[in-house]
C-alpha cells in the first residue's frame, strides 16, 4: 500500500502533534503497543509527584507514526478544542488532582524531589533492573522448545512493559531541573538555549553504568601487547572480536563489558533496531579508537571557557542562585542518559534476540518469507504464529514490513486534530507553579523545538547543538545496517541518535541529525563528549552526500559540502 492511500485519522479529540524526533520513521506494532501504555502511566505517576499541572501525554500510533497529545489535569477532552479560559479555569480549580498538585507544587523547589528520584534511580531502580536483565539473558532461547520460546516471549515482553514504564517514571525529574536552568539563566543573560546548554554539560561525559567495564576493557588492551596486535589484526571483525574474548588477559573484562551492553539496542527505540553485538565492526573500531586514545575530546578546558562565557553574563547578584540551578541540572544528568540504556533498551535487545530465535523457526517453516518480518507483528501475533500455526500471513508482513521500511515521517502531517491552543495565562498561577511550569515548557521546547528549514546547495542549517568547528567524511546512515560502515573520523549524518550512541561517540568528528530539538540525545551526548554537532536541520540525510566531505560548525548550527 502506497503512501497516497493511507489516510492519516485520528477519531480521539485533542490536538496530536507528530514526534518525528524520536521516531523518524514507522514503529512496530509491538512498540506501539507499549508505548502507548507505560509512557502515560509512567509520566503521570512521576509528573504527580512533581506537581506540575500537566498530567501526561497520550500517544496514538497512526500508519505506524507517532502523534502525542498533551493531557493537562482537569481539562475535558472537547471534540472540537479546548474549553474558554475562564470556564477551563473553574473546572480545573474544582478538580481535586488540580488543588492536591498546586500544594504540591508549592514546595517542589524547597524539597527537590528529584534528588530523592536520583538517589532511587542509582540505589534501586538501576542495580535491580539490570539484575533482572541478566537474569533474563542467561536464558537461551536457541535451546528452548516452541512452547517454551513462547513463555520466555511472553516473559520478555511483559519485563519490557515494565521497563518502558520505569523509564517514563523518572522523565519529569529528568528534564525539570534543566528547564528550570534554561527559564532563568536565559532571563539572566540573554543568551539562546544553545548557547546555555554549552554550560551544562559533565567534564568527561555521562559516566553510564557500562562505563566502568569499558574503561577496564580499555585499560586492559593498552596493556596487553599480544591482545593490541589481536586488536589490530585486519581479520573480520567477528574474529577479532572473538578472540580478543578468549584471550586470557582482557578476555575477562572485554566479556564483562560486552555482558553488560552486548545485547543493549544501538541504532534507535525499537526492536527492530540493531543491538551492539550484531555490529561486529563498529565494537572493534570503537576499541581500536579508544585504545589509541586519538579524537578523544577532554572536554575539561572546552567546558570550563563555555562555561565561564556563560556565567559572566549573569549578574553578580544572581550567580549564586545560577552556579546552584546549574548543579541541580548536573546532578540529573545520569538519570536522564542512563534510563533507556539500563531499562527499555536492554529489555528490547533481549525481546529481539528471541523473537529472532522465532523468526528463524518460522522461516523454516514457511511462515515467513524474511526473519525480519516477525517484528511487523504483534506481541499476540507473533504468539499465535510460533504456537497455534496461525496468525497473519507471510504476505500480509511482507506488506507490513515493506510499508514501515520505505517511508519517512515526511509523509506524515505534522498535526492532526484541532489546533495546539496557548496554556492558561501565566497569570493565573500561583508563582511556584507558575515556576514549575515554565521550566517544565523550556524543557519541551528544548526537546522538541525544530527551526523551519533554511537551506541553500551546500549548506545546511540546524541548531547549534554543541560548540566547535570540525571537517571530515560524512558517514550517512539511513538505516541500522550503515552502522557497520562508521569509521574514526567520520561526520555522522543521521536522521536521529539516541542515548546508545554515548558507546560510539569515540569514533566520531562530528554529528548532524535531521530531528531533534537541544535536549534531544544527539546534542547531550555530543556536548557531553565535547564533540561539535549541529541538529534539527529537517533533511542533512537527504542534502549532504556520503562520503562527501563536510564542515561542521556547531557555534553557528551549520554543516557546509567543502
Amino acid at each position: 500500500m502506497n503512501a497516497i492511500s493511507r489516510a492519516f485519522e485520528i477519531d480521539e479529540p485533542g490536538s496530536w502533534s507528530l514526534d518525528a524526533a524520536h521516531f523518524p520513521t514507522p514503529i512496530t506494532p509491538y512498540h506501539a503497543e507499549i508505548l502507548q501504555t507505560e509512557f502515560p502511566r509512567g509520566f503521570a505517576e512521576g509528573s504527580a509527584r512533581i506537581g506540575l499541572l500537566l498530567s501526561h501525554f497520550d500517544h496514538r500510533i497512526v500508519n505506524g507514526f507517532d502523534y502525542i497529545a498533551p493531557r493537562p489535569v482537569g481539562a475535558p477532552k472537547a471534540a472540537k478544542g479546548p474549553p474558554p479560559y475562564p470556564i477551563f479555569k473553574l473546572l480545573s480549580w474544582l478538580h481535586p488532582e488540580m488543588r492536591r498538585r498546586l500544594r504540591t507544587a508549592t514546595h517542589v523547589i524547597a524539597n527537590k524531589p528529584w534528588r530523592e528520584d536520583v538517589a532511587l534511580w542509582q540505589n534501586e531502580v538501576r542495580p535491580r533492573s539490570s539484575a533482572r536483565h541478566a537474569q533474563l539473558q542467561a536464558k537461551d532461547p536457541k535451546s528452548c522448545s516452541d512452547s517454551k520460546l513462547a513463555e520466555l516471549l511472553r516473559e520478555l515482553h511483559a519485563n519490557a512493559h515494565h521497563q518502558y514504564y520505569l523509564h517514563h517514571r523518572f522523565t519529569v525529574s529528568a528534564f525539570l531541573p534543566v528547564g528550570d536552568f534554561i527559564a532563568h539563566a536565559s532571563d539572566w543573560t540573554g543568551l539562546s538555549y544553545g548557547e546555555l546548554l554549552q554550560a551544562c554539560r559533565q567534564p568527561r561525559g555521562v559516566a553510564t553504568d557500562a562505563q566502568t567495564q569499558f574503561d577496564a576493557a580499555v585499560a586492559a588492551l593498552q596493556n596487553d601487547a599480544t591482545a593490541g596486535a589481536l586488536l589490530a589484526n585486519d581479520a573480520p571483525a567477528r574474529e577479532v572480536l572473538d578472540d580478543l574474548r578468549a584471550h586470557a588477559g582482557v578476555g575477562e573484562s572485554i566479556n564483562s563489558w560486552l555482558e553488560m551492553t552486548g545485547l543493549r539496542l544501538v541504532t534507535g527505540y525499537d526492536i527492530c533496531d540493531l543491538t551492539a553485538l550484531e555490529m561486529p565492526e563498529l565494537l572493534v573500531r570503537t576499541l581500536r579508537r579508544a585504545v589509541s586514545g586519538e579524537g578523544m575530546a577532554s572536554g575539561k578546558a572546552a567546558r570550563e571557557a563555555l562555561a565561564a562565557r556563560v556565567r559572566d553574563r549573569v549578574p553578580a547578584g544572581k550567580r549564586a542562585e545560577y552556579d546552584a540551578l546549574l548543579a541541580e541540572a548536573l546532578s540529573v544528568s545520569n538519570l536522564r542518559e542512563e534510563r533507556a540504556l539500563v531499562l527499555d533498551f536492554w529489555a528490547y535487545g533481549l525481546a529481539r534476540r528471541a523473537i529472532l530465535e522465532a523468526a528463524r523457526r518460522l522461516q523454516e517453516k514457511g511462515r515467513l518469507r524474511h526473519p525480519n518480518h516477525l517484528f511487523d507483528a504483534s506481541h499476540e501475533e507473533m504468539l499465535s504464529l510460533l504456537v497455534q500455526a496461525n496468525g497473519p500471513s507471510a504476505e500480509l508482513l511482507a506488506e507490513r514490513y515493506a510499508w514501515r521500511t520505505s517511508v519517512t515521517a515526511d509523509i506524515a502531517p505534522k498535526l492532526l486534530g484541532f489546533p495546539p491552543s496557548p496554556p492558561p495565562p501565566a497569570s493565573w498561577l500561583p508563582p511556584a507553579v507558575r515556576r514549575m511550569s515554565r521550566a517544565c515548557d523550556c524543557a519541551v521546547e528544548a526537546l522538541f523545538s525544530e527551526p523551519e528549514p533554511r537551506h541553500e546547495p551546500k549548506l545546511v542549517r540546524g541548531l547549534n547543538a554543541s560548540a566547535g568547528v570540525y571537517e571530515g567524511p560524512a558517514r550517512v546512515i539511513q538505516s541500522a545496517e550503515d552502522f557497520g560502515r562508521i569509521n574514526a573520523g567520520d561526520v555522522l549524518v543521521a536522521r536521529m541518535t539516541t542515548e546508545a550512541y554515548n558507546g560510539i561517540l569515540p569514533l566520531l568528528g562530528a554529528v548532524i541529525t535531521d530531528r531533534g530539538g537541544l535536549l534531544s540525545h544527539a546534542a547531550t551526548v555530543a556536548r557531553e563528549f565535547g564533540i561539535p554537532a549541529v541538529v534539527g536541520t529537517t533533511s542533512a540525510t537527504k542534502i549532504i552526500p556520503d562520503g562527501a566531505r563536510v564542515r561542521v560548525d556547531g557555534d553557528r548550527g551549520e554543516a557546509r559540502l567543502v
